[in-house]
Parts: structure tokens; C-alpha cells; sequence
């Protein structure tokens, strides 16, 4: 791959690359032409500003029970809702569930080994289709972060760089020396920066997917989100709230496993440990923005125009840092692997195929 950022915007149209960088090579990403929904935009804050009409009334926060020792992994296995194999890895940030497909061909067939990490307020499960399609040709394996999933509680907030370091602590639980593909949406896609520039020895590339690179703005809203994590996670005005600026409203409508398993995700959640977790990542997070030129492998970054939260000309400016870089634009809110599963699929599928 040459060191080039390019975009691509997808419509019901059909591709048109947009340049991002000055060109220095050929290659873009062209995924094929897909029927995508549009939707209006919504703010994360503006799509839970309901819940302060019950701020009142809650009680003390309960502290978060500190983690066992990172030193050693966990045997115990785990159900999987998925079908493929579960297990716990002790970690830096905590006990943390991971869902391993196990080891396919080699990597001269086209194969690779795929780590992906879901957003805040969600877990593995957001990436159905994708298993679906990867599992097949890849091994893939899955990590709920701190407070989320199947994961146990973070002993205290955390930074991202410790993600990273938790992501390379799994690897090494499970026997993996290879570089990797580190594929992430919001949360997950900052795991995968921080992990390609602190191990770049282990990255083969990465997937960005609608992750916000630049710095918290620690709003009123992004507060709010945090609080409610704590204290209304199980309400449906709480779940309401996130899933509208999440999904695309069609999304919403279709239903499907994936937004069951969103809204049972809030509902089943430890709502200390999942605040503490948001608390890391939406308020306390440092940005990826000034230290992109720092990350060499290939990259790929993904957003949704009607992403409210994240617009993606913001994430634009950003990936033309990236100095072998590609951006790709879906018409999708700020969970694309959702609203749009086969286009991610097929975007990060013609990514991979230029490794």
C-alpha cells in the first residue's frame, strides 16, 4: 500500500472517490454500490436531554471492586452467544470476556487475525454480520471492554493506552505473536490507534470505524451520559436516548438482533462499572488527532455523514494525518457495522485486500 489517504463516498449512486492527501500512488477503496438508509441527525445529548426530568432521588455511587492480578489469564469458559469459544483474560483494565474463532489458514492464503472491539454501551454482538462473513476466511477474535459484555469492572478509570495494552495482554494469553488486524468502532476504533502506535511490531493494520480521534469536549451531554450509565442504564428512556444517536432511525425501526442485543446489553449492564468505563473513554479520553502521522501501518477510517455525535468532515481533516491512510464515508449514524453491515464488511474486506 502506498502512503496516501483517499476517501470514498457511498450512496445508492455508486462510489466517487474523493481525494484527502496530495496522490503519491494508486488505490482506493471502492466498495461496491449498496442501498443505505438516510436518517436525520441527533446529538447524543439532545437524544437523552429527556432523562433530566428524573436526575433526583438516586443514591450513593457503590465503589468498583478492584480486578484480579493481569499476570494470568482466566480458564473458566464462557457462554457464547455467538457459538464460538468464550473465555476471561485478566488484564490491566480488569477480567475481560474474549470470543476466539481459533486459528484458520495461514496469512500467505489471504487470512489474518482480526481483533475487533465494540463502542461504549455495547458489546461484541454489534458485530454479527461481520463474524458472520470473517469467520470463514479469518481468525477473528473479540474483546469486550472494562464494564461491558460478559467483562468484569475496570479496578478504577483507565486511559486508552491501558486498553492497548490489555488488547496485547489477550494476544499473548492466546498464543498470538503475529501481527494483527485491530478493527474498532468509537471506543474500539481508539484501542486500535493507541494499540498500532504503542505495538507496532503486532500490527499488520486497523480499522477505525466512526471513532472519534479528536478530544472530548466534557459537555454537559457527554456528563449526563455518564451519569445516566450509572443510575438508568436499565430505563428505556435511557436506551431510547443512546440508541437515537447511535442507529439511523430505519435501523431502529427494522430491529433485529443486533438492536436486541443493544438494549439488552443496557439493561443486564453493572451500571458502576459501565460508568466507570464511559466516564475513561467519553470524558477522560486523550485525543488521537495530534498523534495520527504517529500511526505507520495501513489504516482505514470509516464514518457515517449523518453521524450527529462525530460529524465526518472533522474525521476527514483527521485521516489525511494518517500517513498510509484511507477514508471511506457511509451514509449511515454512528454505529455504521449496524446501519450498514454488509457495506463495513465489503469496505474493510477491499482494505484487507490491499495489505
Amino acid at each position: 500500500m502506498n502512503a496516501l489517504s483517499h476517501a470514498c463516498e457511498v450512496g445508492t449512486d455508486g462510489p466517487a472517490a474523493l481525494p484527502v492527501a496530495p496522490a503519491g500512488g494508486a488505490g482506493t477503496i471502492a466498495p461496491r454500490p449498496v442501498l443505505v438508509h438516510g436518517g436525520a441527525r441527533h446529538s447524543i445529548s439532545a437524544g437523552l436531554s429527556a432523562l433530566m426530568i428524573v436526575a433526583a432521588g438516586c443514591a450513593t455511587p457503590t465503589p468498583v471492586a478492584p480486578a484480579d492480578s493481569p499476570e494470568a489469564a482466566a480458564t473458566d469458559p464462557l457462554p457464547s452467544p455467538l457459538g464460538l469459544p468464550a473465555r476471561r483474560v485478566a488484564t490491566v483494565v480488569g477480567e475481560l470476556a474474549v470470543v476466539d474463532s481459533g486459528p484458520t489458514a495461514p496469512a500467505s492464503d489471504g487470512a489474518h487475525v482480526l481483533v475487533l472491539w465494540p463502542s461504549i454501551l455495547a458489546d461484541h454482538r454489534m458485530y454479527r454480520a461481520q463474524v458472520a462473513a470473517w469467520t470463514p476466511r479469518h481468525r477473528v477474535v473479540l474483546i469486550d471492554g472494562p464494564g461491558h459484555g460478559a467483562s468484569g469492572p475496570a479496578p478504577g478509570e483507565f486511559s486508552l493506552a491501558e486498553c492497548a495494552q490489555a488488547q496485547a495482554q489477550v494476544l499473548d494469553a492466546l498464543g498470538i505473536a503475529a501481527p494483527v488486524v485491530s478493527i474498532g468502532t468509537s471506543w474500539g476504533g481508539l484501542v486500535a490507534g493507541e494499540f498500532a502506535i504503542r505495538y507496532p511490531e503486532r500490527t499488520a493494520a486497523i480499522a477505525m470505524l466512526n471513532t472519534p480521534v479528536f478530544a472530548a469536549e466534557r459537555s454537559f451531554g457527554e456528563r449526563f451520559v455518564a451519569w445516566g450509565a450509572r443510575w438508568m442504564h436499565a430505563m428505556n428512556l435511557y436506551i431510547d436516548g443512546v440508541a437515537r444517536a447511535f442507529f439511523l432511525p430505519e435501523t431502529r425501526e427494522r430491529g433485529g438482533d443486533e438492536i436486541d442485543d443493544f438494549r439488552t446489553h443496557l439493561r443486564e449492564a453493572d451500571g458502576a462499572a459501565l460508568a466507570t468505563a464511559v466516564r475513561s473513554v467519553l470524558i477522560e479520553r486523550e485525543p488521537l488527532a495530534p498523534r495520527m502521522r504517529q500511526i505507520r501501518a495501513p489504516a482505514l477510517m470509516v464514518a457515517g455523514t449523518q453521524d450527529g455525535m462525530y460529524p465526518s468532515a472533522r474525521l476527514r481533516e483527521s485521516a489525511a494525518q494518517l500517513p498510509n491512510g484511507w477514508f471511506v464515508e457511509l451514509p449511515t449514524s454512528h454505529i455504521s457495522v449496524v446501519d450498514a453491515p454488509q457495506a463495513v464488511t465489503r469496505a474493510v474486506d477491499d482494505f484487507l485486500s490491499r495489505l
